[in-house]
């Protein structure tokens, strides 16, 4: 499997985007709510978006990985809050062993539309 990177243009500013995203939800003070992870919501959609643009979600390993990746956190059997966490603590855990700040970057770009995907579900089954 090849490793994963974001083209050089937007590695920056994915990177930006991501400590934004961990500022607003406030990742270090520990447990988080859902309403805190729902407060990184935008910032997460904007780099869904800009990364979206460059093709990088539709590369084989990519696609493969998301594919993997979404089985695992909808096979938990737990509520969508659960499987919210469960994305967003897997997300971290991946990104922490980065060997690279354009590994970090890419490993967080990838979980982005699985975390957004659960926001989405958690806020319908709560409507």
């Amino acid at each position: 499997m090849s490793t994963l990177q974001l083209k050089e243009n937007i590695n920056s500013k994915v990177q930006n985007l991501m400590i934004d995203t961990f500022e607003i939800v406030g990742a270090n003070k520990g447990n988080l709510s859902i309403a805190d992870l729902l407060k990184g919501e935008p910032t997460l959609e904007n780099v869904f978006f800009m990364v979206k643009d460059t093709g990088f979600y539709e590369e084989n390993d990519t696609m493969s990985l998301l594919k993997a990746l979404n089985i695992e956190f909808s096979e938990n059997n737990g509520t969508k809050e659960d499987e919210l966490h469960k994305a967003w603590s897997t997300m971290v855990a991946t990104m922490n062993k980065a060997t690279s700040q354009e590994d970090f970057n890419a490993k967080f770009a990838l979980f982005v539309p699985l975390v957004l995907k659960k926001m989405n579900e958690f806020k319908a089954q709560a409507n």
